[in-house]
């Protein structure tokens, strides 16, 4: 079958070729009632031009690709398909092209976002929750503009976007506390994780500041399903003395539930509350029903665009300290 081509359109509409250029042209001089009629057209035909072919032959400095990069480190954690997919249709709706690279270890970062130079995108959001935000420096060098959702820069020089996790923590604590559980414990994801560690001391505060010092803090080492599985197996006994769990993620919540259901016997919540963080969508599935502190995706999203048209308007971001979004409380069943 034959590629229908810009020629093809201003053959069909016996304009010029240019003319059809210009309809495709973002800011070109073009009479608003000629670029529908060359747009339904077009359509029709199924003609749409080669827009990468195109940034490779416009002068670097006016070049547009319409590409976002969204840098996704580990997909074991359904918030990250989550929020890929919330980021990706935010982009989409704003007319840009998301494009997703997997990073799957420290080392690949550096050799990723050199490659991304190379594919002329217009800006790079990096969900860095388990990254080095050093690391990022790259971009800087390259004029990258990039956002960081999940990790914070210590230098403040790269705008960093995330869920307020130490108030994620607290409301956590103030639901257990509300229903009269004073026996509580907490499982960590990863230990140099930024969220985790902030969700733990805002979990701590609160039930400090109402007199319960003591709580059982779990080390799961990950995120993922198993390691709250693993969790609920190994320290079974110690679970067994306790009336409520925060989980530093939903999916560690989930595999909690399940050895818990499956495996000790101990019944959610008659015998054992548990809540988890993010608000994934299988966290309202029948089957699980979990409480949890939900993370407000779509605002960041919103947030982390706002912050790319900003730096794509040339205009210079100063240094400031991340912006962090209030998280909510989702009551169900466990």
């Amino acid at each position: 079958m034959k590629k229908i081509t810009a020629s093809d359109v201003a053959s069909h509409l016996g304009l010029s070729r240019s003319s059809v250029s210009r309809a495709f042209t973002e800011g070109a001089s073009i009479a608003p009632k000629q670029k529908a009629r060359i747009l339904d057209a077009a359509k029709e035909l199924g003609y749409q031009p080669n827009l990468f072919a195109r940034t490779l032959s416009t002068p670097s400095q006016k070049a547009k690709s319409h590409l976002v990069a969204i840098l996704v480190s580990d997909f074991s954690n359904p918030y990250q398909s989550y929020l890929f997919e919330v980021l990706s249709a935010a982009l989409q709706n704003n007319g840009k092209m998301p494009m997703l690279v997997n990073i799957n270890r420290d080392t690949d970062l550096d050799t990723a976002i050199l490659r991304l130079s190379g594919y002329q995108v217009d800006g790079v959001i990096a969900v860095a929750g388990s990254l080095p935000v050093q690391s990022f420096e790259q971009c800087l060098k390259l004029k990258l503009p990039l956002v960081t959702l999940g990790r914070s820069d210590p230098n403040h020089m790269i705008p960093s976007i995330q869920t307020d996790n130490h108030l994620a923590g607290k409301l956590a604590a103030r639901h257990l506390l509300s229903k009269g559980l004073t026996q509580l414990g907490y499982i960590m994801g990863r230990e140099d994780g930024e969220a985790s560690i902030a969700r733990h001391a805002g979990f701590r505060s609160e039930l400090n500041a109402t007199g319960i010092n003591i709580h059982t803090t779990f080390f799961a080492g990950r995120y993922g399903y198993s390691a709250g599985f693993e969790v609920g197996v190994r320290h079974s006994e110690d679970i067994r003395r306790l009336q409520g769990i925060f989980c530093a993620s939903d999916t560690l919540a989930f595999g909690l539930i399940d050895s818990c259901n499956q495996v000790n016997g101990i019944s959610i919540p008659g015998q054992l509350h548990i809540i988890g963080c993010d608000d994934v969508p299988m966290a309202s599935w029948q089957g699980y029903q979990l409480t949890t502190i939900a993370q407000p995706v779509h605002a960041i999203a919103e947030m982390a665009l706002h912050y790319l048209e900003t730096l794509w308007a040339d205009k210079t971001l100063a240094p400031s300290a991340p912006i962090r979004l209030p998280p909510e409380l989702m009551v169900r069943r466990t």
